[in-house]
């Protein structure tokens, strides 16, 4: 049909405008219906609907989308235009400079609300320049198995983090503790991660708010000492480790550490050395974040309380305030005991049963099988040549946590567990039986020409007499040859070609060591 229009289009200059959905006002006004000013008696109820606020780029493409499935309050306040802007700017700045998503709960709670609410949340986040320089990308953690707590105090996650900056009082270190019940955290900075620095701080948060039944931190050597030890058999409580190199174990303590970080990078505004100046401010403004797990504050959670509001209160009168009775308290506990903690634990059981449907849907379960042969990935490459991958190892069980205990060629167990994301399944017919190996103490030298390598072995158990020459594919771990030319200091690539008369001896064994684990071994076919 457009065909037919050609001819008139092309007698006029015309220029292309594109306008954004958003600033496209007149069509909206034209066909939207908008909220009256004067509600009837019904439209009072609250809605149990669930609700969904969506913001789509030019592209039709989805960027943002939320979920409101609690009930709205009934005596909502709708600002007026020229201040809806100042209550976003004032939730933005007490909670931290929180996304769009925290700002809308956080007026809601409030009692504040208005049409397109979200659109402008997300809005002024967007013009925020230290959000810019900070919100590169969101990344969340899905555990598969949810850690969760019934009480308040019963388990801490901690962990330790760095801006890599001294503080000008001598602060390097930032101590993240969080209350897996209620996800309120603690903040503390350190001059040092040492183990009687970490074991005082540790002390006094304790004292403070009850010894705990679980403390929860990674492996690192601040955490797992004689000192730490001797401090949960004094006061009672179980230390529990996660698994090595497998941080989302300990997701709760490393999403607090990733949250404190940016609100702090957001406050110094480029004075590095005043992080730790910010760091109590910090503690309580995501202490009032509504948390979406819970859809209450951890400050409410924590202290059965309200936070006070950020306003003048020197111009209040005493009398108003009346102090509560020892009843009054009293009922205020048990209520918090029989309704509030098993309402939330009920409520964190659906929204966990939820998330490990999301995982299990949208992640690639993987299952062992034991006495399966599998490769190990290198967690620390000492180049990028050397291999990602290091084995083989045999399966010998799984464990109640979902982590595989392995054993090497020799039968010897590793030093460690590991969890499914670091192993790869291999073909059962490559792996070499170990009557087929011998163990290599080291390499001596080597002869050829790149790409026709040989290399002199010296071998474990063995005299001078029984080196051999062996062709690079003979050995199990590529990384020996590696640290061979390393120790030489040269590329293979520009080492000359090395002569030396080539020994043919029969091997005769001189005693019968105990092997290392994973020791260097090469095949036996191949001496």
């Amino acid at each position: 049909m457009m065909l037919n229009w050609f001819d008139i289009l092309l007698k006029y200059t015309v220029d292309v405008i594109h306008i954004p959905g958003i600033e496209n006002v007149l069509p909206d006004d034209l066909s939207r219906l908008f909220t009256p000013d004067e509600l009837l008696e019904g439209d009072n109820q609250p809605s149990n609907a669930i609700k969904m606020g969506t913001i789509k780029s030019s592209k039709d493409r989805l960027v943002f989308q939320i979920r409101i499935i609690d009930k709205q309050p009934s005596d909502v306040v709708t600002p007026p235009d020229d201040h809806r802007m100042d209550e976003l700017e004032r939730a933005h700045l007490i909670i931290g400079h929180g996304g769009g998503e925290h700002l809308v709960r956080y007026l809601r709670r409030d009692g504040l609300a208005w049409t397109n609410m979200l659109q402008d949340a997300v809005k002024l986040v967007s013009k925020c320049p230290q959000c810019q320089k900070i919100n590169i990308a969101k990344r969340g953690y899905n555990p598969l198995r949810p850690i969760y707590a019934y009480l308040p105090g019963d388990h801490w996650a901690i962990d330790l983090a760095t801006f890599n900056r001294s503080s000008l009082t001598g602060n390097n270190f930032l101590m993240v503790l969080v209350d897996v019940c209620t996800r309120f955290c603690i903040l503390r900075a350190l001059p040092d991660k040492s183990s009687d620095t970490l074991v005082k701080a540790l002390v006094q948060i304790f004292c403070d708010f009850g010894i705990p039944r679980i403390l929860q931190s990674d492996n690192g050597g601040e955490f797992k000492n004689a000192f730490m030890r001797k401090l949960a058999r004094s006061l009672g409580f179980h230390q529990r480790f996660t698994t090595p190199y497998h941080p989302s174990a300990n997701g709760i303590a490393e999403r607090w550490v990733q949250t404190a970080q940016d609100v702090i990078r957001k406050k110094i505004e480029g004075a590095g050395r005043d992080w730790d100046y910010y760091v109590p401010s910090t503690q309580l403004e995501l202490n009032m974040r509504v948390s979406k797990r819970l859809n209450t504050p951890p400050f409410t959670l924590m202290f059965a309380r309200n936070m006070n509001e950020f306003r003048d209160y020197r111009g209040d009168k005493i009398e108003t305030a009346k102090p509560m009775s020892e009843e009054a308290l009293k009922e205020r506990i048990e209520h918090m005991q029989n309704i509030v903690f098993p309402a939330l634990k009920e409520k964190v059981e659906v929204y966990n049963q939820a998330m490990k449907e999301k995982f299990d849907a949208t992640h690639k379960i993987i299952d062992f099988p034991e006495k399966s042969h599998v490769m190990v990935r290198v967690q620390s490459r000492g180049s990028k040549l050397a291999p990602a991958y290091e084995g083989p190892y045999t399966v010998l069980r799984k464990t109640q946590g979902g982590t595989y205990v392995l054993q090497d060629e020799t039968g010897a167990l590793m030093s460690r567990n590991y969890v499914p994301s670091e192993l790869k399944l291999i073909s059962q017919d490559d792996v070499v039986p170990i009557d087929e190996l011998y163990e290599v103490e080291a390499i001596l030298n080597h002869r050829g020409q790149p790409g026709k390598r040989q290399y002199l072995v010296r071998w474990k158990g063995y005299g001078e007499d029984e080196d051999s020459w062996l062709d690079p594919d003979a050995f199990t771990d590529p990384d020996f040859i590696l640290q061979y030319w390393k120790r030489r200091n040269e590329q293979e690539e520009d080492a000359p070609a090395t002569l030396i008369p080539k020994k043919r001896v029969p091997k005769r064994k001189l005693h019968n060591p105990q092997p290392k684990r994973r020791s260097k071994r090469v095949k036996r076919s191949s001496a």
